[in-house]
């Protein structure tokens, strides 16, 4: 009975951890090889954004194809076009097709992650779900670290690291298809009016749309500065893996801060702190110090990165119990919104100023949203901190399924079995 238990979760999460790696070197290789194909950098900025197109895309795609042909087809399906498309951007190299191909990318991994989100919520129960996703975060955060380390295996120029970014998402397959299980529920959640939501949490709306504007620029075009700065590509790997671990490490501790005060205190916070901390990189560049760039990378993904968690969460507090499911693609919108138009305004920047207003405008965006935050503080008076949710320790790049399932676990006035009934559809 344990190993019955144990078993497919653990597998799951190992399949998981492959995708997510997966998903890490790609993400990087794409931004190094457009570079060392003198790709300009605003035309790498469209690519780049061309995975978050996908991923609203596949959002919204994939719960229906699943209605109609089943997870496991819609697994294998999405699985294997990530494979082709990694693969096919080795042989045509223009960034136009790249674009695309990136684009179908952002499409699969949507997939990919709303089958196995919803296959790990299926064989959870209500008392271990909270539990359960925590450490599926964690595996989230240390996939895409570990995918960073994989472009020392062998030189971006060539063909290696397509091949075995593309051996990868096949890989992820094996677990997942073998694990017996029922079939999963997928949750689509009805869309609440976008209007509403906006006048309802205004600083929450603000805080996820560029939450994704900053993630999209500095994930989107980090390889591409440091690599038009001359860094080799272990120093690229650490560079980029620095963030996801300054983000791994502080998420859950600013959670707990935010928990005990004014939510939109802590938000204001850490949007100050991110603005400054931006100008560490571009300083230890100027001083020609790695080591202080690491950090100011680290610092980023410390403090920019949980803005989205903290965002979601301030909408949460704001919403009934009956909208926070609807929201939940509302946010996920947003967030794909700001994380196409990151790569794409930061290489513009990049292009016309300077290599490092990479950095000015990740400093801007967070002095856009402490700005919104002192007038929210200032115009609306503070929620009883006890009517507060938990903070929703979300992850880079998951897919509905698993957002609208924390925002749920936050609420602990919701009747969960109750609430998914209602919006569940069987598969």
């Amino acid at each position: 009975m344990v190993k019955q238990t144990i078993l497919p979760i653990w597998s799951l999460l190992f399949g998981i951890v492959i995708i997510t790696m997966a998903g890490g070197l790609q993400g990087s290789l794409i931004g190094i090889r457009a570079s060392l194909e003198e790709f300009d950098t605003t035309m790498t900025g469209f690519i780049m954004s061309g995975y978050y197109v996908g991923f609203i895309l596949g959002a919204m795609l994939v719960p229906k194809w699943v209605k109609e042909v089943g997870h496991i087809r819609v697994f294998a399906a999405v699985a294997s076009l990530a494979s082709i498309t990694i693969l096919m951007q080795s042989i045509v190299i223009d960034p136009l097709f790249w674009t695309l191909m990136r684009t179908g990318t952002g499409l699969c991994y949507a997939g990919l992650f709303i089958v196995t989100e919803s296959w790990l919520n299926d064989i959870s129960s209500n008392e271990t779900r909270g539990r359960l996703f925590s450490i599926y975060m964690i595996v989230l955060w240390g996939g895409s670290i570990l995918g960073q380390m994989l472009l020392n295996i062998a030189s971006p120029s060539g063909y290696d690291l397509f091949i075995l970014t593309s051996v990868l998402i096949s890989f992820a397959l094996v677990p997942l298809l073998l694990v017996r299980t029922p079939s999963p529920t997928i949750e689509v959640p009805e869309k609440l009016d976008m209007a509403n939501l906006i006048k309802t949490a205004p600083l929450g709306v603000t805080g996820v749309t560029l939450a994704g504007v900053v993630t999209g620029a500095v994930l989107g075009l980090g390889a591409v500065y440091a690599q038009s700065i001359g860094m080799n590509i272990g120093e690229i790997s650490l560079f980029l893996g620095a963030s996801y671990i300054g983000g791994l490490l502080l998420q859950w501790p600013i959670g707990r801060l935010s928990d005990i005060q004014d939510r939109r205190v802590t938000i204001l916070l850490v949007s100050i702190i991110a603005s400054v901390t931006a100008f560490v990189v571009p300083f230890g560049m100027f001083m020609e110090n790695h080591y202080f760039m690491l950090l100011g990378m680290f610092l980023i993904g410390a403090f920019s990165f949980p803005l989205y968690s903290l965002s979601a969460s301030h909408v949460n507090d704001q919403l009934r119990p009956e909208q926070i499911l609807s929201a939940s693609s509302g946010l996920i919108l947003l967030n794909g919104i700001g994380g196409a138009s990151g790569p794409i305004i930061g290489a513009l920047a990049m292009d016309f100023l300077d290599v490092n207003a990479l950095f000015w405008f990740v400093a801007l965006v967070n002095i856009l949203v402490a700005m919104v935050a002192v007038y929210r503080i200032n115009y609306q008076p503070a929620m009883v901190i006890e009517d507060q949710g938990d903070q929703v320790p979300v992850a880079l790049g998951v897919s509905p399924v698993v957002t609208a399932e924390m925002l749920v676990e936050a609420d602990s006035t919701i009747d969960v079995e109750e609430e998914v009934t209602e919006v569940e559809i069987k598969l």
